[in-house]
């Protein structure tokens, strides 16, 4: 692949030298214009006194004609003018040129006297002779053609300047850029080779600026990200290692006749692989939920419905608790993935549930928000620590408020998962004498 640096600077130098191209070609097609157009004012200003002398002379003898028109027209000829008269019968009786100069390239307009155009001379309606008049352009005099000589220098010496300076302007350019780029480039290989704390500066152009805040942006995130791959496969060996140790050790127990196999010990071996299963099942869905080609398909929801299943999966365990509870639909219908959004509402209420008090209340209410939906979860009970509030969505994190609770510790991070997979989010608010509120919030899909 081309480096950045030849690729900037070969694009300004080019951008530059066509512009300096495009200058002398306009530069030599004005004078060009300019030259022709002084040759024409010169030729039709002398055209007029010219005519006036040529009608009173070819009246004249053929001999007093010639010395007449000598002695008339020279006078009159400026430099750089040529002038032919020719009698009645295109016989030739003057031809002079004066200072006859000439300028390179084809830039002169040359007429010679063998080359001009000739017009009729006509007295009282008879033609008497003939003459032309034509001009070899700016540059016929020896004072103009000093004067061409200084432009040319100039104009060369000011193109070699200016191309001069598009070059180091084009380095300039370029290798700042290139700089700035390389820097980049270096920090990302950097990321790459996976030193993450690496800082990449955020200078140069705005593009430039911007990658290097999206690199630092995903070092951070995938720093912050292993931090938690690592946190999360020590508290998943943790998890699993206690009731796999348990029921390890009941069943060596039970094995070796140490412990009696009675439907008791069996039934909390089963309550072991239960937890583990949990886990093991809220981790694949997890990772089911955070993969790149994971879909969701909405639909039309009837709220009825869905708190009528909500309340009939969850009423015996409130009544266990004497909790009362409280189903309040605000909205006839809503959309969203149905199965997704039963299992992080289930969650959620589950959490409640299992947090609420004896003879405590759970109040499970939908309603239309804004360009959305809420559903939301209230239970009366013990507040949530505000240091922890900020923690309840991350994987495993179980504190004090939940840590003699059963559970994966995944049921909020997968309710929020679906929650951002509908462009919503979840949140809690939890004081003390008021109870926890959960409320997740997703947006209509686009039609």
């Amino acid at each position: 692949m081309k480096r950045i640096f030849y690729f900037v600077f070969a694009s300004i130098a080019a951008s530059l030298f066509l512009s300096l191209i495009v200058m002398f070609v306009t530069f030599r097609i004005g004078y060009v214009r300019s030259s022709r157009a002084w040759g024409d004012e010169k030729s039709a200003l002398l055209e007029e006194s010219v005519v006036r002398i040529i009608e009173e002379l070819l009246l004249l003898d053929r001999d007093e004609q010639r010395s007449a028109l000598i002695q008339k027209l020279d006078p009159l000829v400026p430099p750089g003018v040529s002038i032919v008269v020719y009698d009645a019968d295109r016989r030739p009786l003057y031809s002079h040129t004066r200072g006859r100069g000439r300028m390179g390239g084809g830039m002169m307009h040359q007429n010679g006297p063998d080359t001009l155009a000739l017009k009729t001379v006509r007295v009282k309606g008879d033609t008497v002779g003939y003459y032309g008049i034509g001009t070899f352009g700016f540059g016929a005099d020896r004072a103009s053609m000093r004067f061409l000589e200084s432009m040319r220098k100039t104009v060369a010496f000011s193109l070699g300047a200016a191309a001069a300076i598009a070059i180091l302007f084009s380095l300039f350019v370029s290798r700042m850029i290139s700089k700035t780029a390389r820097t980049v480039s270096d920090g990302i290989d950097e990321m790459a080779r996976g030193n993450l704390s690496v800082s990449i500066p955020e200078r140069g152009t705005q593009e430039i600026s911007r990658i290097a805040k999206a690199a630092n942006e995903l070092a951070a995130k995938l720093e912050r990200e292993e931090q938690i791959r690592s946190q999360w496969a020590a508290d998943v060996a943790h998890d699993l290692k206690t009731p796999v140790a348990a029921l390890r050790s009941q069943l060596e127990g039970m094995s070796d006749g140490v412990l009696a196999v009675t439907a008791e010990r069996i039934k909390k071996n089963l309550n072991e692989l239960a937890r583990i299963e949990a886990l093991v099942s809220d981790l694949g869905e997890l990772t089911r939920l955070e993969s790149p080609r994971m879909a969701i398909h909405p639909k039309g929801i009837d709220a009825g419905a869905f708190l009528d299943g909500l309340k009939d999966r969850f009423s015996p365990q409130m009544q266990k608790k004497g909790i009362t509870a409280e189903w309040v639909k605000e909205t006839d219908d809503f959309f969203g993935d149905e199965n997704l959004l039963a299992r992080a509402f289930s969650n959620i209420l589950s959490n409640a549930v299992r947090h609420t008090p004896q003879n405590g209340t759970v109040t499970v209410s939908v309603r239309t928000e804004g360009a959305g939906y809420e559903l939301s979860v209230h239970n009366t009970g013990e507040a949530i620590p505000p240091e922890e509030i900020k923690k309840v969505f991350d994987r495993l994190y179980r504190g004090e408020y939940a840590r003699n609770t059963p559970g994966s510790g995944l049921g909020l991070t997968i309710a929020k998962k679906i929650a951002q997979l509908h462009g919503g989010d979840v949140s809690i608010a939890s004081e003390e004498q008021k109870g926890t509120t959960v409320r997740m919030r997703i947006k209509k899909p686009s039609r």
